[in-house]
């Protein structure tokens, strides 16, 4: 396992446990996101979603709880190629 899909995975899980993420150090980590395997870029999206969309997460329960069921499928999908 690469040490960017390691510190996606550990990001989302982070976010699903009730963390969240900078947007900065979402770029200063992954500064290259389309070099990326293209399930990679997709977990990347997602977070980097999640760091740009705080407003709407805090007036959209439901839309926070989505997100972070996306999270979770990609874990899924980082892990197991599912």
């Amino acid at each position: 396992m690469t040490a960017l899909r390691s510190y996606l995975l550990d990001t989302l899980q982070r976010v699903v446990d009730g963390g969240d993420v900078d947007p900065d150090e979402l770029s200063a980590t992954v500064p290259k996101p389309l070099e990326l395997s293209s399930v990679e870029q997709s977990a990347w999206q997602q977070l980097s979603q999640w760091a740009d969309d705080a407003d709407i997460r805090q007036k959209d329960a439901p839309y926070a709880s989505f997100k972070r069921e996306r999270m979770e499928h990609y874990i899924a999908v980082l892990k197991h190629g599912l």
